[in-house]
C-alpha cells in the first residue's frame, strides 16, 4: 500500500478482470510516447486489437515466470508492471512493460511498482538482477529509470509489433535488493 495526499495505492496481482484495464493504459501510453517512432497507421489502427491479443495471452496464458502485478486506486488500475524472473543469464529479470495511466503519472506509482516487482524478484528469482528495455527517444522514461537508481549498460534496436526498427537502451539494476533498501 502506498500513501500519496489522501488516496492510498494499493498492488496485486493481474486478474483476467484487468484485462481491458492493462490494453487501455498500454495503447494509449503507446500512441503518446512512440509517436514519430512507430507507423502512425498502427498507432491509429492497430495498436489496440494488437495490445489486447498479446494481453489476452499473457494473463489466460501466463509464463512459468511471469508475474503481472497491477496498482490500484480503490476499484481502478492506474498502472501495471510485467515481470519474467531469470530471463536473462546476465541481466536476470526483465521488466517487459511498466505502465501508469497518464491520469496519475507523477504520484509515485511506477517507484510502487518496480519495487513490488523487486519484492518478487528477491523473493523467487535465482538472479538478483533486474532489467528492462526502453525506447531510445523516450527521455523521460531513461530519466525516472535513472533517478531509481538504474544504469545505461546497452544500446540495441528492438523491431516494433508493426515492424518498425527503433534504438532502445537496455536499463539494469545489478540487485533488485536495492528499491527493498530505499
Amino acid at each position: 500500500m502506498f500513501l500519496k495526499g489522501i488516496t492510498v495505492f494499493t498492488v496485486r496481482p493481474a486478474t483476467l478482470q484487468d484485462l481491458q484495464a492493462i490494453t487501455h493504459i498500454h495503447a494509449v501510453n503507446w500512441q503518446t510516447i512512440y509517436r514519430g517512432q512507430l507507423t502512425q497507421a498502427y498507432l491509429e489502427n492497430d495498436v489496440f486489437p494488437e495490445r489486447l491479443s498479446l494481453w489476452q495471452q499473457r494473463i489466460g496464458q501466463p509464463a512459468a515466470n511471469q508475474h503481472i502485478l497491477v496498482a490500484c486506486d480503490n476499484d481502478t488500475v492506474t498502472g501495471f508492471i510485467c515481470l519474467y524472473l531469470d530471463h536473462h543469464p546476465q541481466w536476470g529479470s526483465i521488466v517487459d512493460n511498466l505502465h501508469v495511466d497518464s491520469r496519475y503519472k507523477g504520484q509515485g506509482i511506477g517507484a510502487m511498482l518496480l519495487n513490488h516487482a523487486a519484492s518478487v524478484i528477491h523473493q523467487q528469482a535465482h538472479a538478483a538482477s533486474m532489467y528492462l528495455e526502453v525506447l531510445a527517444a523516450n527521455d523521460a522514461a531513461q530519466a525516472f529509470y535513472q533517478h531509481m537508481g538504474g544504469h545505461n549498460i546497452h544500446a540495441q534496436q528492438w523491431e516494433a509489433p508493426e515492424g518498425s526498427i527503433v534504438d532502445e537502451y537496455v536499463i539494469h539494476w545489478p540487485d533488485a535488493a536495492h528499491f527493498l533498501a530505499a
